[in-house]
């Protein structure tokens, strides 16, 4: 007979090509912590329920705190022969209390509710981490100097020169994406912060569980009520793929913007020394690496969301194994999205925009011929659309004549000819990128009130982002302090329903 935790109806073991297969320890690395606090939740509510005596309780309560002592020290390994997180922790308790005792710790509970438990733990700190470094990397952009405010760059459709921008309307705009993804990170919360434990492997189970008293516990905004569900979920995975893929891409947006920016052609932008190196061959490069691989690196965020929804789209309600391909996809996406949006943080810090130079593209790239149309309209009556016209007829006779909007003698020359004069010092001041930007003044527009209200509205926003995770993480920092207070008097020799009491203000978020 096999020694397997599960093996009793087994009359022999799996080969080590099987275990190889199927093992899971080094990607449950990650879940150390969260299935130690849910083994305590779990055993004080055995035993306030009455399931498990108090002798056994205390007993495990004891056995659990010595091995996160050792957790916390980074004495703790994981042996791959028992196969994960899970069976390495209960058979730990055994071979110190027996499994008289230890046997008592996986009493109505099941891989199956245990698993989605602690990727659930788990993936509730990234998501909080997420949304503190989208934060982070809002405030950089959003703390722009008033230079910035009427700092030309060219701002592009079709990747072809449109209007003129700002260098702070630039970074505001990325800021605004940036605050959508903080709203999908939270809402992927919402819907990753509900407890599954007690589900059991999917039917529920005979034993008269507490199933609030453990989602309090472990700090979940509530319970997930149908145990089917519960084990068999995974579209809070996928739905926190999709939010590192959004914020991926986003991040390759950005990034897209400096490398192309940041060549000679352009000149617009410099990375700083730091996030840039050379050639191996060409003495004169500046190469803008981070930037190139947050680009490239949002692959992996898609990657990811792809392969989760190829693995659950066949798998029935119930767990089956396909199941546990979800956690390496998504801690390599996890890796890459968070370590992509901390390095761009510090890269954003040292940008060094060009005015100067965006001006002078903006002057080249007739970036302003819309100012003519409008002053058509309003100053001599014209339909915009013949006023478009009359300025797209401009800017083929100025292409032709090798000359730019910087011209307006040239300008005022054909305007006339086309039965629309316009004065030459009108021209000029029509013409000027600056005073383009400055006169965007609707709202959301490129003038420095237009954006100087804007930044107002997102920094609000971030404020109240910034609010709501302090209260998140204080909320799961309370439980968890919490629950080991009342696992540590127990396993001291305290009654569980006065230790329990113990920690109430702390659960229902009394000071």
């Amino acid at each position: 007979m096999t020694d397997k935790l599960w093996g009793g109806r087994f009359a022999e073991d799996i080969t080590q090509e099987v275990l190889d297969y199927t093992l899971t320890v080094d990607v449950d690395e990650r879940l150390v912590f969260a299935d130690l606090w849910q083994d305590l939740a779990h055993m004080l509510m055995l035993g306030a329920r009455g399931i498990v005596t108090g002798e056994v309780a205390q007993a495990v309560l004891g056995s659990l705190l010595r091995l996160w002592d050792r957790a916390e020290r980074g004495e703790l390994r994981l042996r791959p022969e028992l196969e994960d997180v899970h069976f390495n922790l209960e058979q730990q308790v055994i071979e110190e209390l027996g499994r008289e005792r230890g046997g008592h710790l996986q009493t109505a509970r099941s891989r199956n509710d245990q698993v989605s438990t602690d990727t659930r733990m788990y993936l509730r700190r990234i998501q909080l981490d997420a949304v503190a470094a989208n934060l982070d990397l809002i405030g950089e952009l959003l703390a722009f100097p008033e230079t910035d405010l009427l700092a030309i760059l060219p701002g592009y459709t079709h990747s072809q020169a449109a209007q003129p921008i700002s260098v702070a309307f630039w970074k505001s705009a990325h800021a605004s994406m940036l605050l959508r993804d903080v709203r999908r990170l939270r809402g992927a919360f919402e819907r990753t912060d509900e407890c599954p434990l007690g589900a059991c492997a999917l039917a529920g189970t005979s034993f008269p569980l507490d199933r609030e008293l453990t989602a309090r516990l472990l700090g979940f905004g509530g319970v997930l009520s149908h145990a089917l569900d519960a084990t068999s979920a995974r579209d809070y995975l996928i739905e926190s793929a999709a939010a590192f893929a959004v914020g991926g891409n986003n991040l390759s947006r950005m990034a897209e913007e400096i490398v192309m920016w940041s060549g000679h052609e352009y000149r617009l932008v410099e990375v700083a020394d730091a996030y840039a190196t050379g050639s191996s061959i060409m003495p004169q490069k500046k190469n803008p690496v981070v930037a190139e691989l947050a680009r490239g690196r949002a692959g992996r965020t898609a990657g990811t969301l792809v392969q989760l929804l190829t693995m659950a789209k066949g798998v029935t309600l119930g767990y089956s194994c396909d199941l546990q391909e979800d956690k390496p996809y998504l801690w390599h996406a996890i890796d890459a999205y968070l370590s992509t949006l901390r390095i761009v943080t510090g890269q954003t810090r040292g940008l060094r925009f060009d005015g100067a130079r965006g001006e002078q593209l903006c002057w080249d790239n007739f970036s302003t011929a819309t100012e003519l149309a409008n002053h058509l309209v309003t100053a001599h009556g014209l339909p915009f659309r013949e006023a478009h016209h009359v300025s797209g007829a401009l800017v083929a006779a100025l292409l032709k004549r090798g000359a730019t909007l910087r011209d307006t003698a040239a300008a005022a020359e054909i305007l006339g000819e086309l039965g629309h004069p316009v004065d030459e010092p009108v021209l000029a001041r029509i013409f000027a990128p600056a005073a383009a930007v400055a006169g965007y003044t609707s709202p959301g527009g490129t003038s420095p009130r237009s954006v100087t209200a804007v930044r107002a509205e997102l920094s609000s926003a971030a404020e109240s982002h910034a609010a709501w995770l302090g209260a998140a993480r204080r909320r799961l920092r309370d439980a968890q302090e919490a629950t080991f207070a009342a696992a540590r008097d127990v396993a001291a020799g305290a009654a569980i329903a006065k230790a329990l009491d113990r920690i109430a203000p702390s659960l229902n978020g009394e000071q």
